[in-house]
């Protein structure tokens, strides 16, 4: 069909809300651009009657080693059940993608999505974008949507003149600035009095064990050498679509008993409250990280099986919320008391559930204040920045010619209050922020016991994150310094006692907001207990692998128990279970590993054939990882993987560990199968495909 469609259609798919973000923005702008269409996000699909879709625009994210994102599962089930091979034959298609190089499966969402659309009949009628978060998604992202305002009207009718906010813009940074209008809620009013009430926030169940210290901010060290009088800027991201609106809801206030809501917290599944039951850390007071390991009781709320993975829904950092609404807020008081719903047109969803909030509630649970800014935040707080020197310095920081600068900066991965702090005349509204900031996500943990050995509850690992940066700014993380905080700091472990201190918290004391994520990517164990395992998890990777030994070491007595299994039966149990390798890794025996007793009594038990560890930071044994003891152990390993098919499962970073251990199975399979290296990383990807090589892997 040659005629231009009337109207488009953009589906997305978001696991950070980025994707939404963009496509909602990508929307918005359309309509201004006088084109006419629709948005739905991925599981929304039959809303938008794709029989009938003759232009689609889909921005796809990624999660874990290139699944789909979480909400979007139903959507591929859906495009997998359709057999028609001309379903898409009337449709012009245009993909985004947002992925990261640090995982092998590079945007692998939005290829499997153009192929099984164009293997339906699609046209591609605008090239794909594939952009890396790990170069910066802005780089291929604002030159494809700009490319996509050129090839539009080759396959869409235009119902309307281009509004002029639209248009490309040049600044000259001599050129007199416009002026800024402050919003009320600038700060410049804001009550010099601290309403009493505010401290229960920081006291009520599930808050902070002590008050924090405030958080002050730090100003950026960049270089505006670039910045020259008569030096024209180029190349400005658009500014965010206008949609948030705060509407007070007069008569009502927070209640003093009512707990902060996590309403706007958009989760896949259902959130339910797990009491902390136990916690201790794995690692010694000088050991690199900090590693805590915590027990949950969630009954029969939840069920779970070794390899799967839930979220923890954690509030930004107390002081950093309070110090920002002490800028951006009218009154403490205002901040904390008054409940606001937020309304307005093609609200991203975490903002659609914010219905009876307070301020305190969007940016402790709404909205991510952490996260290194887009360009397009900082355009927008050009907006709201009085001072004109610091006004260009923001223009700078988003234009083309200021890519350096903007790349110095988002290596010091500043929050907001470090932007606003770094140019203090600017007095953003809380409106335009809500419009701008990227969602607040939950953090995912992986299963770190079995449900046959403790039923009811979930065990998981995590590194405390808390590090200085090279510009010597201290930073922490969201989740795993709140759950440190939470639990009451617990002490380290000591040299001289191998076995951590463990501390028991009564149940209904502690509670954490967790819900189960969907497991996709079919990182649990194999039905058939025969088959042999290769666990590969170096640091905190090991914790799902615990909860498969346990759940092994479970399977096996039970089927002891049964009877049946000959006069010997510790040595006639292993003819029904398949050798387990371990090859785990850390950097020193004394301080960092984790879960040493449990491994060591799995390993006495038979559960575990083969532990393999690796040391890479003992002075006797030089620097050993994991894929180094991989290709010390290749032939035998051969013969469990191919000769024994061996399932591999690999946990923990993608940007280093994931490419070693990679590498280290391919050149096994060009030296023991006779593959050259091409041959032997497709076998590799084959394997993926089947499930006989899984990956859980984290950037």
């Amino acid at each position: 069909m040659s005629e231009l469609a009337s109207s488009f259609t953009i589906l997305w798919a978001s696991q950070t809300g980025n994707a939404e973000w963009i496509a909602k923005n990508i929307f918005s702008e359309a309509k201004q651009r006088g084109y006419s269409g629709e948005c739905f996000a991925m599981e929304e699909w039959e809303k938008a009657q794709l029989d009938k879709v003759r232009v689609l625009i889909s921005v796809v994210s990624n999660t874990g080693d290139g699944d789909p994102p979480d909400h979007s599962l139903k959507f591929w089930r859906y495009l997998r059940r359709l057999k028609q091979p001309d379903y898409f034959k009337d449709c012009k298609i245009a993909i985004l993608g947002l992925g990261d190089t640090n995982y092998t499966n590079f945007n692998n969402t939005a290829r499997k999505l153009e192929k099984r659309l164009k293997d339906m009949g699609a046209t591609v009628f605008h090239e794909k974008g594939l952009a890396d978060d790990a170069e910066g998604l802005e780089s291929v992202v604002d030159p494809w949507i700009e490319k996509l305002w050129e090839v539009l009207p080759t396959v869409l009718e235009k119902k309307g003149d281009v509004k002029e906010e639209t248009k490309d813009n040049v600044e000259t940074v001599t050129e007199k600035m416009s002026k800024v209008d402050i919003n009320p809620y600038s700060g410049d009013a804001r009550s010099s009095e601290i309403a009493p009430s505010v401290d229960k926030y920081l006291d009520l169940p599930n808050s902070l064990v002590k008050k924090p210290t405030l958080h002050l901010g730090h100003v950026l060290q960049l270089d505006w050498s670039g910045l020259q009088p008569g030096v024209q800027l180029s190349g400005f991201p658009r500014l965010p679509a206008s949609g948030a609106k705060l509407t007070r809801l007069e008569g009502k206030q927070r209640s003093k008993d009512t707990l902060p809501s996590i309403d706007c917290v958009v989760t896949p599944t259902p959130v339910t409250h797990a009491s902390v039951t136990r916690v201790r850390c794995l690692t010694t007071h000088d050991a690199l990280k900090r590693t805590l390991h915590l027990v949950l009781d969630v009954g029969d709320q939840l069920e779970f099986e070794p390899g799967d993975a839930f979220g923890v829904i954690a509030p930004n950092d107390e002081s950093l919320v309070e110090e920002l609404l002490n800028v951006l807020a009218p009154s403490t008081a205002e901040a904390y008391e008054a409940l606001y719903s937020v309304e307005g047109d093609s609200l991203p969803t975490h903002l659609s559930k914010a219905t009876s909030v307070t301020l305190s509630d969007l940016f402790r649970y709404a909205v991510d204040i952490t996260t290194p800014p887009r360009k397009a935040l900082l355009r927008l707080l050009a907006d709201y920045t009085s001072d004109p020197q610091e006004k260009s310095k923001l223009m700078y920081l988003c234009s083309k010619q200021g890519a350096s600068q903007f790349s110095s900066l988002r290596e010091q991965v500043p929050t907001l209050l470090d932007i606003l702090k770094t140019f203090p005349s600017c007095k953003p509204s809380i409106e335009r922020l809500l419009d701008a900031l990227p969602a607040h996500m939950p953090r995912y943990y992986s299963v770190a016991n079995s449900p046959l050995k403790y039923p009811g509850q979930v065990h998981f690992a995590f590194n405390v994150i808390d590090y200085t940066t090279t510009y010597n700014v201290p930073r922490k993380g969201v989740a795993t310094p709140w759950l440190d905080r939470l639990t009451g700091y617990v002490a380290a472990r000591t040299h001289d006692k191998p076995d951590p201190v463990s501390i028991d918290i009564p149940p209904g004391t502690l509670t954490v907001p967790i819900f189960k994520k969907h497991n996709s990517n079919g990182f649990v164990l194999p039905v058939d207990t025969k088959r042999p395992l290769v666990l590969i998890g170096p640091g905190t990777g090991i914790a799902p692998f615990v909860g498969f030994l346990e759940h092994r070491q479970k399977q096996r007595d039970i089927r002891k128990s049964m009877g049946g299994v000959g006069v010997h039966p510790s040595r006639d149990i292993q003819n029904e279970f398949g050798a387990i390798w371990v090859y785990y890794g850390f950097r020193e025996q004394a301080k960092d590993y984790l879960f040493e007793q449990e491994l060591k009594t799995l390993q006495k038990d038979g559960t575990v054939t083969e532990l393999r560890l690796a040391a890479s930071r003992e002075q006797s044994s030089g620097k050993v990882y994991v894929q180094d003891l991989l290709r010390q152990d290749a032939a035998r390993l051969y013969d469990l993987i191919v000769n024994q098919d061996a399932a591999i499962y690999v946990c923990g970073d993608a940007k280093g560990m994931a490419k070693g251990v990679n590498d280290a199975l391919a050149e096994m399979l060009v030296q023991h199968h006779q593959l050259d290296i091409v041959e032997a990383n497709k076998l590799l990807v084959e394997w993926m495909q089947s499930r006989k090589y899984l990956r859980d892997l984290w950037a």
